[in-house]
């Protein structure tokens, strides 16, 4: 898949996370990613990205409707060393950036037991106008 058709592609799950996506009430400083993993695949609302796994939920950020997107990279896995799994991290954050300019909140986390680090990134729906 080229990097335009992965773009397309996400800013197509965005949107139609916008419009009828799963709702997360908790914390996005504790998130439980094993267990929003299994809601999003059991509602069919998870996706296969740049050789990762997405999900998205809306949620509310600083008072604010808002996306959650939470990327999933395995770091155990035969083709990742941790050059590949660095540069993984950085392609995601491009991505982002590319279809959004800006992000509300972006976070990296290295679960070990679980064999995964975790992008995290909100993007708020509503921004207004200053």
């Amino acid at each position: 898949m080229s990097q335009t058709t992965q773009r397309d592609r996400f800013k197509e799950i965005f949107e139609s996370t916008v419009e009828s996506g799963i709702k997360y009430d908790g914390s996005h400083e504790r998130i439980e990613y094993y267990n929003l993993f299994c809601k999003a695949a059991a509602q069919e609302k998870l996706y296969k990205l740049m050789g990762n796994n997405l999900c998205m939920f809306n949620c509310i950020f600083e008072n604010k409707d808002a996306v959650m997107m939470i990327f999933y990279i395995p770091i155990n896995s035969n083709d990742s060393g941790a050059k590949n799994v660095a540069e993984r991290v950085i392609e995601i954050v491009e991505v982002c950036e590319d279809c959004f300019v800006t992000l509300d909140f972006l976070q990296s986390e290295e679960i070990k037991e679980d064999k995964f680090i975790y992008v995290t990134a909100i993007k708020k729906v509503n921004q207004e106008d200053a």
